[in-house]
């Protein structure tokens, strides 16, 4: 009898056959256009931010236009048309490690402008920067008067894909394993849709100088680890959504939008000066934003998230309160506490310390206890690239660690319902007042 299970299924996109970049380029741009054409809800999640208009939708790839005695061909053409109403945009795809070119996208914004295109969408494995600008850097701000520029990174695309077959659900079948097997496509390394797998060459230099103290001042080394980390915060805000099914996002500062080169001077201080990295991510209905702190200098991760304290109650009652929400803790977690106008938290304790009753420490009697702060300790990757020993890595599964063992199943405190008094006083309803006739 053949045992079919040992065969190779025949795949819709498959990863075979590619030779080298420009063949990467053009697979996944076919891929990822044919797809949006035949599954309309991923199509109209992917364009809706750009303007899109929610309606049929077709897709091209490599289609040719002239501008002056130029023939340029684009990556992909994409047309959404409702009623009388036509919506196109343009598509230029970069796969590997392969940046966008700022003379490429000028040229496209022009093919926009000449034929009443409303948008150009660009893909590729850069990622924006906190601000949420493009990452590409000195584009005329002139040719976007009236065109809509836009950017996906792989992975951010990936995760959209995944939300959608794996949690929000597609009831065609058809339409579910078609998205489907472009999420395998595209997280095959053959693809060139990578992940957030390298904090770059400088890497070790910068952890090595911050550490034995020789980094003194900032640099374009230090510059782009900066850089580096916040796209990691990104890419692992994306791997949180994409398991949960809801927007985990990095929190922005207000900072980084309003000023974002004062914001990027001030994250480079606190590499030099503080010898950290840090960053935060919100993820809908937790009951705090989950924040992490890179210590290069000492070589560990501090993931962790701070939550206000009951309103009532002593301070002794408010500390067993937390701890019955971190019975599950992992090693190396801590709590603290904050007192009520206090300018700094008191030292930090293990909670397997504070679970044992012999265990001694100060709490005021005086002071109320306004806020907690829970914290793990993880050993920090060294390896600039992804895998077993990296970095990047050991961020990432800091983050998705204490948010499945404390930051999920933790609850808020809520003032409980006022009761109904057992004492019944009996209410007599005033007499309405005779209204005059007429009245």
């Amino acid at each position: 009898m053949v045992d079919f299970a040992n065969f190779q299924k025949a795949r819709l996109i498959p990863v075979t056959g590619i030779k080298g970049a420009q063949d990467q380029e053009r697979r996944a741009t076919s891929a990822l256009l044919a797809v949006m054409r035949a599954v309309p809800s991923f199509a109209q999640t992917l364009l809706k931010p750009f303007g899109a208009p929610k309606g049929q939708v077709e897709t091209f790839i490599e289609p040719e236009f002239k501008v002056g005695t130029q023939k340029i061909r684009p990556d992909g053409l994409i047309v959404v048309t409702r009623g009388n109403k036509t919506w196109t945009a343009l598509v230029e795809v970069k796969t590997g490690k392969n940046p966008l070119e700022l003379n490429q996208l000028h040229s496209y914004l022009d093919i926009c402008r000449d034929y009443g295109f409303d948008a150009l969408i660009t893909l590729s494995n850069e990622v924006l920067n906190a601000s949420g600008d493009h990452p590409t850097a000195g584009i005329d701000q002139r040719k976007l008067r009236s065109i809509k520029l836009g950017h996906y990174s792989w992975v951010k695309l990936i995760t959209e894909a995944i939300i959608l077959t794996e949690h929000d659900g597609l009831a065609d079948v058809e339409q579910d394993f078609v998205l489907t097997e472009l999420i395998r496509f595209l997280q095959s390394e053959a693809s060139g849709a990578s992940e957030f797998n390298d904090m770059g060459p400088a890497w070790a230099s910068v952890r090595n100088g911050i550490k034995n103290g020789s980094l003194r001042k900032p640099d374009a080394d230090v510059e782009q680890i900066v850089l580096n980390f916040q796209a990691l915060v990104r890419y692992s805000a994306l791997t949180l959504a994409a398991r949960l099914g809801v927007g985990a996002r990095e929190v922005v500062p207000r900072m980084a939008r309003k000023d974002p080169k004062k914001y990027l001077g001030a994250q480079l201080k606190q590499l030099v000066d503080g010898k950290t990295l840090s960053g935060s991510i919100h993820i809908p209905d937790a009951a705090a934003d989950l924040e992490l702190e890179a210590d290069l200098a000492a070589g560990v991760l501090r993931c962790g998230f701070s939550v206000d304290a009951p309103a009532d109650g002593r301070n002794k009652t408010r500390i067993n309160w937390v701890l019955r929400q971190l019975k599950n803790a992992p090693p190396r977690t801590f709590l603290s506490w904050s007192y009520r106008h206090a300018r700094s938290p008191e030292m930090a304790h293990r909670i397997n310390d504070l679970n044992d009753e012999d265990y001694l420490y100060d709490l005021s009697k005086e002071r109320e206890i306004s806020s907690f702060r829970i914290e793990v300790v993880f050993n920090m990757g060294l390896k600039r690239s992804g895998g077993k020993g990296g970095f990047i890595d050991s961020v990432v599964d800091a983050y998705e660690t204490v948010y499945g063992e404390l930051l999920q199943p933790f609850k808020s405190w809520k003032r409980r319902a006022p009761k109904l008094s057992e004492k019944v006083t009996e209410i007599i309803p005033e007499q309405d007042p005779v209204s005059p006739r007429g009245w």
